[in-house]
């Protein structure tokens, strides 16, 4: 009997090891059970609110917590981030305790605080009161992380639940932690996020800007006026085309496939020498050059201005270059060498001209003023005065006509002369021409030069509106240059009747004009020489004079010439009767 009672308190502490590895083994249960639903929970949720408050749930139906919550203190007061009450019907993040300064200044100091309510029942104070809450245990593990520098978990039974808080807070550790690490990479994973879709839009916006900037460049590369290759060197030799604008195909019927398969200097004119087409390369390598040269392309020859460039990209060696047609740019100098070509051949006549009027205007004054003076002498027969009188106006017609000449084309170069129109008989017209015609052989001593007229229209259909005054002086010069040049044969005068026109012609039997001379007669101060025995004489600007004042009646001039067979003048003017001009007027 003596050892019934030691036998019994063996017994008894047997159970109390049996009841203790059994909570200890349940709550290792309840661990492993409450880390398992936590870890299912992490697989899914990608919110931290939504897996603190999950973590918070499970903690609070497998430990019989009343209330579990999260809190922020870094601004010196608690802000509830999430909370749990099984008991309390309040939203989340209502924040149903608020904890006393003391309890927040024992958050800074202390990663675990821990109290039964009894003993510091201001602590904490209910805020909601329309459901009764009896706080019996106070749990607190405080946390710092990258994104949250105070925080703490806050854990609070009531009285229904007769189970303390474990001594053993490395399961609430162990939780809490992996709670925080799954909290961080959520944030992590946010700001991941954020920096990916910042980093997309920089990347969209800048391929769009690179889009705009490319378009921008192929718009101003294909817009230029002129052509652009730039050509790939490969061990200091041309390799190939790879970039061209839209002006070079206009200008050489090449596209970019063509040009990558063709050297430029293979395309130079035939003109070049080998060593002029080896410098045309040697410059096109150069840092820069500048350079003229004419290419052929399809159907045509191209005359470039080239500028050159040479540059690097990525190791790899490149040359731009521009090509500018200098096509208007050569006519254009061609024009002004003629152009002074012509002006210094025009100064030369101009100067032969003025050698030949001293001479022209000189001889008939000698011989006028000559002749005068033997008219004073006193002993002088009739048949003498007759015959130097007859000199005299010869001499003062032929300086009259010279003068006249020069009068007019100076009025020609002013621009001052004009057209008046009014109706003339040109049967009559070229009548009295023929007669003068006769008198002026006579006078030359060619009367054996036969004399045709021709005119096709009735008197009726003969009256025309024109000048006829310039008419009669085109007619009149052409007929002196007939008589000039013409020895034998025949001179016709007269006109034909085409098409609303009438041509006018005065054809000889002469010396004619050679074929190369022929475009030049109607320019001013030529005298185109035919014969070396006679100095013919004259201004050279007569037929000068005839075909301006042609023109300015509306016709044009022309030449048809043998050398040797004679020469065909004719020219055109408006055929306008008094009949049609009224009509004209009547209609206008």
């Amino acid at each position: 009997m003596s050892d019934q009672p030691h036998r019994i308190k063996s017994l008894e502490l047997r159970i109390k090891e049996l009841e203790e590895e059994n909570n200890s083994l349940s709550n290792r249960v309840e661990e492993m059970l409450l880390l398992s639903l936590i870890n299912e929970s992490f697989e899914s949720i990608t919110d931290e609110t939504v897996l603190i408050h999950s973590v918070l749930e499970k903690i609070s139906i497998l430990k019989d917590i009343a209330y579990c919550a999260c809190y922020d203190y870094s601004t010196g007061d608690c802000k509830c981030i999430v909370e749990y009450c099984s008991v309390l019907n309040t939203e989340a993040c209502q924040g149903v305790f608020k904890f006393s300064d003391k309890l927040i200044e024992d958050f800074n100091h202390e990663p675990i605080v821990s109290f039964k309510i009894k003993e510091r029942p201001d602590a904490i104070v209910l805020t909601n009161k329309t459901t009764p809450f009896y706080a019996r245990e106070f749990l607190a593990l405080t946390f710092s992380t990258r994104f949250l520098k105070k925080g703490v978990f806050v854990f609070i039974s009531n009285n229904q639940s007769g189970i303390p808080f474990s001594n053993d807070l490395h399961p609430f550790n162990h939780i809490i932690q992996l709670v925080i690490d799954k909290w961080e990479r959520l944030i992590l994973m946010k700001e991941l996020q954020q920096l990916n879709s910042e980093l997309e839009d920089r990347v969209d916006k800048r391929t769009s800007q690179l889009q705009q900037s490319e378009e921008k460049y192929r718009q101003l590369f294909n817009m230029a006026n002129d052509a652009i290759f730039i050509w790939e060197l490969k061990n200091n030799e041309i390799a190939g085309c790879i970039e061209i604008n839209d002006a070079v195909v206009n200008m050489t019927g090449y596209t970019l496939s063509d040009w990558s398969d063709i050297n430029p200097f293979d395309l130079l004119d035939e003109c070049y020498l080998p060593e002029e087409r080896e410098e045309f390369e040697r410059l096109l390598k150069k840092p820069s050059s500048i350079f003229k040269a004419t290419f052929k392309v399809k159907h045509k020859l191209l005359p470039l201005e080239v500028h050159s460039r040479r540059f690097s990209i990525s190791d790899k060696e490149f040359v731009i270059a521009i090509g500018r047609d200098i096509t208007e740019q050569q006519a254009y100098e061609n024009s002004i060498v003629e152009a002074r070509n012509k002006a210094v051949e025009s100064e030369k006549l101009k100067s032969a001209f003025l050698a030949n009027m001293s001479h022209e205007i000189r001889t008939p004054m000698n011989a006028i003023v000559g002749f005068s003076e033997l008219l004073c002498q006193d002993v002088m027969s009739e048949n003498e005065v007759n015959m130097y009188a007859n000199i005299i106006f010869k001499n003062s017609m032929h300086l009259l006509n010279l003068i006249n000449d020069i009068v007019d084309y100076s009025k020609i170069e002013a621009e001052q002369v004009k057209i008046f129109n009014h109706p003339i008989y040109i049967n009559e017209l070229i009548s009295d021409l023929s007669v003068n015609m006769i008198s002026m052989l006579h006078n030359a001593s060619k009367n054996h030069i036969d004399v045709l007229t021709h005119t096709p229209l009735k008197d009726a259909d003969a009256k025309i509106i024109t000048d006829g005054t310039r008419l009669r002086q085109v007619l009149s010069n052409l007929i002196n240059n007939a008589i000039k040049f013409t020895d034998s044969g025949f001179i016709e005068i007269g006109y034909e009747l085409k098409e609303k026109q009438l041509e006018f012609f005065v054809r000889d039997t002469g010396i004619g004009i050679a074929p190369e001379h022929q475009d030049k007669v109607f320019e001013r101060f030529v005298q185109v020489g035919q014969r070396k025995t006679v100095n013919i004489g004259g201004t050279g600007l007569g037929l000068a004079i005839c075909s301006h004042l042609v023109g300015r009646m509306n016709g044009k001039m022309c030449l048809e010439s043998k050398p040797g067979e004679g020469s065909n003048f004719y020219f055109t003017i408006p055929y306008i009767t008094l009949d049609s001009e009224v009509e004209g007027n009547e209609n206008s």
